[in-house]
This record gives C-alpha cells, sequence and structure tokens, in this order.
C-alpha cells in the first residue's frame, strides 16, 4: 500500500510546485505588465475604482459592493438596486467580500490580482497535467504559459482592466469545469463531475453569458446522450465509456443547475420570471432605435450592430411597444441581410487593437494587432479542424470536447446574432481558442487510449 501511495504524493507535490510557479508568474505579470495605458494602480481603493473614468461596469459593480457591505443588500436609495437586474452577482459579492473583511479602504485590485493569478495558476496545472502525457515536463511546463502570451489573454484576465469588469473570475471558473469534465471522463470520476458543475455554475454567477452556455451544454448534452445510448445499443462504442460519459454529463447538469437555482428564484421573487438577467428587454428596445438615437447615449451600440431592425425595416423605429415582435419579424423575414450587416462588421471587432475602451473599436489597427489577432484566429481554426481528426476521436475524452465546443459555438452564435458586438465578446473565444488547441494538439500526438470512441472491429 505505501508503495502505491508514493507515485500518487509525488504527483501532488510536483502539481503544487509547478502551480506555485505558475502563481508567481501570473502575478508578476498582472502587478508589472501594462499592455494599455491609463490602467487603475493595483493599490487602488474601491472609491478610487467607483471614480475613475473609463468603464460603466467597474463604477456600477463597485457602488453596489459599497452598498452591501453598508446596508446589507443592494437599494432603490443608493442607486443600484438595478445592478443585479442586468449582471449576475458574482462578482458584486466577491468585491463586497473583499471589503468586508479589509476594510473600505483596502486595495481591492490587488487582493482581485492576486485572487485572479492562483485561478488562473490552477488552470495552467490542470492543462500542465494534461499535455504532460505526452509531452516531456519541460515542454508541458512552458506550453500552457502561452496562453498569457498574447496581449489580450493579459489585459483581460489579470491587469487591471479585466480585472476590475469581473470577466477573468467567469472565464476561470468555466475552464476549470471545462478541464474538470475531461478529467472525470478520463479517469471514470464522477467526483470531478461534481466540481466541474460547481466551477460551471460559478462562471455563470460572474457572467451572464455564460448561463447561456450552461444551457447550451444542457441541449447538447441531451442530444450527445442520446448519441452514446445509440452508439452503445449497436456496440460501437465501449460500454464502459458510455457509462462514464453520461454519468459525468448528468452529475454536471444537475450539479450546475441545482447550483444556479438560488439566482433564478430570487429573480423569480422579485421580478415574476425566473430569468438569469433581465437584459432581453433592452436588446428589443436598442433594436428599433435611430443610429442618432443610439449615438447620443454612446454609440457604441449602434456601432456593433445594435440596431439592425430599425437598420432593416425603418417602419419600425421607435415603435418600443412592439420592440419583440419587430425584433423577431425582422429578422425572420431578413436573415441574410440581417447576417450580412454582421458580417460586414464582425472583422472590424475581432482584429481591433486593445485599449481602453473594451466596447467599440476606439483605433485603427496596427499591423501587430493584425498579426497576433490572425494568430488566434487561426489557433480557432486549427482547433476546430483537429476535433474531427480521427486521432483525437479515438479518445474518450473527445466526447467531452465535442460537447463544450458544440456548446460554446452555438451559444456564440446565439449571442453573435441577436446582440450587438463588443470588442470584449470576442475575448474569451480567442482565449477559448488556445487552451481547446493546446489539448487537442496534445490528443492528437498521445498514443490511443485503450477505451475508444469506435471499437476496432467496426473501424475495420
Amino acid at each position: 500500500m505505501q508503495n502505491r501511495l508514493l507515485p500518487m504524493r509525488h504527483v501532488k507535490y510536483e502539481a503544487l510546485w509547478v502551480g506555485c510557479v505558475y502563481f508567481l508568474i501570473l502575478l508578476t505579470i498582472a502587478l508589472w505588465v501594462r499592455d494599455v495605458p491609463g490602467q487603475l494602480d493595483p493599490f487602488s481603493t474601491i472609491q478610487q475604482v467607483i471614480n475613475h473614468v473609463g468603464l460603466d461596469d467597474p463604477t456600477y459593480f463597485g457602488m453596489a459592493a459599497v452598498d452591501i457591505v453598508e446596508n446589507g443588500w443592494v437599494s432603490h436609495a443608493k442607486g443600484t438596486a438595478f445592478v443585479f437586474n442586468l449582471w449576475p452577482p458574482g462578482f458584486v459579492l466577491l468585491e463586497a467580500l473583499v471589503l468586508k473583511v479589509l476594510g473600505l479602504d483596502a486595495p481591492v485590485i490587488l487582493v482581485l490580482q492576486v485572487l485572479a493569478s492562483i485561478l488562473f495558476a490552477f488552470v495552467l496545472v490542470l492543462v500542465y497535467e494534461i499535455l504532460s502525457t505526452s509531452v516531456r515536463s519541460a515542454f508541458a511546463f512552458i506550453l500552457p504559459l502561452l496562453l498569457f502570451a498574447f496581449p489580450v489573454t493579459r489585459v483581460f484576465l489579470l491587469e487591471p482592466i479585466g480585472i476590475s469588469l469581473g470577466e477573468s473570475f467567469a472565464i476561470g471558473f468555466f475552464l476549470i469545469g471545462l478541464l474538470l469534465t475531461f478529467r472525470s471522463i478520463t479517469l471514470r470520476s464522477i467526483r470531478y463531475a461534481v466540481y466541474a458543475g460547481l466551477c460551471i455554475a460559478l462562471a455563470a454567477y460572474f457572467r451572464s453569458q455564460f448561463e447561456l452556455i450552461l444551457l447550451a451544454l444542457t441541449g447538447w448534452g441531451i442530444l450527445l446522450g442520446g448519441i452514446i445510448k445509440l452508439m452503445h445499443f449497436r456496440e460501437k462504442i465501449d460500454p464502459e465509456l458510455a457509462k462514464s460519459a453520461i454519468k459525468t454529463m448528468v452529475v454536471l447538469l444537475l450539479v450546475a443547475h441545482a447550483a444556479t437555482s438560488p439566482w433564478r428564484a430570487y429573480h423569480w421573487m422579485n421580478q415574476g420570471k425566473p430569468a438569469w438577467v433581465l437584459t432581453s428587454g433592452l436588446v428589443f428596445q436598442n433594436a428599433i432605435k435611430t443610429t442618432d438615437d443610439l449615438s447620443a447615449a454612446g454609440g457604441f451600440v449602434a456601432a456593433g450592430g445594435g440596431n439592425l431592425v430599425c437598420r432593416i425595416d425603418p417602419t419600425t423605429c421607435g415603435d418600443t411597444v412592439n420592440a419583440k415582435a419587430s425584433f423577431i419579424k425582422v429578422f425572420m423575414e431578413h436573415p441574410i441581410e440581417w447576417y450580412s450587416l454582421k458580417l460586414d462588421i464582425i472583422g472590424k471587432y475581432w482584429f481591433s487593437p486593445l485599449n481602453y475602451s473594451v466596447a467599440a473599436p476606439a483605433s485603427q489597427s496596427t499591423l501587430l494587432d493584425l498579426l497576433t489577432n490572425g494568430i488566434l484566429l487561426l489557433a480557432l481554426i486549427v482547433a476546430v479542424s483537429l476535433l474531427f481528426a480521427r486521432k483525437v476521436r479515438s479518445h474518450s475524452s473527445w466526447i467531452t470536447l465535442m460537447w463544450f465546443s458544440a456548446a460554446l459555438l452555438s451559444a456564440y452564435l446565439a449571442i453573435f446574432t441577436l446582440a450587438h458586438f463588443e470588442t470584449r465578446y470576442f475575448y474569451f473565444p480567442k482565449i477559448a481558442g488556445v487552451v481547446m488547441l493546446l489539448i487537442l494538439a496534445c490528443l492528437y500526438v498521445r498514443p490511443m487510449d485503450k477505451a475508444e470512441i469506435v471499437s476496432p472491429e467496426v473501424e475495420r
């Protein structure tokens, strides 16, 4: 028994020191690297965050966090009640917890950067453990750090801009959920599926688009579960793999939906419907406004194609009563024109330069912007291509990657179709593309699993 435990202890100690090194590297990036000028100082207090001119979201988050610390919850009296209608509560509650423990004068940005560095050190360790099965330890250690070789990743996940928006934590928890699901199926362990479900739920609590991804995971999980059962019935899939995959999917989804149900119940009790956020009304209202009206309020919604209904059918402009009906009618009757208008501007957003504005491109893309974002686009294309390679499909973990990839692609197709573009909406697809490429490339060069998706007899 002792001999069997020694290797396990060795693996745990190795993961610990690797994680510590990753943490120190990430914290160094967070504190010292500035890819965009004019950012907040790490030692900024919450009041300095609120007063900082640049982004609106951090101001509202900070005001709501202070209100919770002083009065117990968001309130109409302090003008913060609307915050939990437009955003889920995760980041605000995290800020409030920091302020409650350390005081209102605490260096809130610094604390959040430390927490984000810990979170992504864990992400990198999980990627390292996957890569170490295929490449030498030195390469397995270096390759995950490629994620932070790109300015967009450093800015959005570690630097004060990204930290103040809270999306760092949503992305971190989602990636951990993906990697733990990968581990659950490959190791036939339901325990990791439970952890993965909790992480997916936490991602949704920090940013609303991850709740939509959870719904996509649910739909694709039901479909893939049915396909796996059919393949099992026809003896085209290993029985143990089929059982493990379905158990993982069911457990993850049950845990994630159970963990998100309290927030749905909160909105049901207070707004009369179990919606995650109440932003769909804004999408419909913006859709029937003229470009001049939206420009007077900032202009980034119109620039991102947020008023296509009014632009395609001018008779709908200003008809707030029938905004939802007009939205559905115009989209269903003019899908080609709708997508043409979207495709006309999507390249500008993907290749946009990094600046303090995360809503609309604020300047012309440079050659470096085109190069780095071109590499990220290529990484995404190669990752999707590898997903269907036979060498990758031969591994048991392919089910996980296919499930998450289908959910991500369908969720973002819905977001990019129905909502206006913002530059930050493209940041997570870029980050996810790099992570998926690392994992899929690892599977491509790794020898086949003993548990194959398709049996050798059927393959012949």
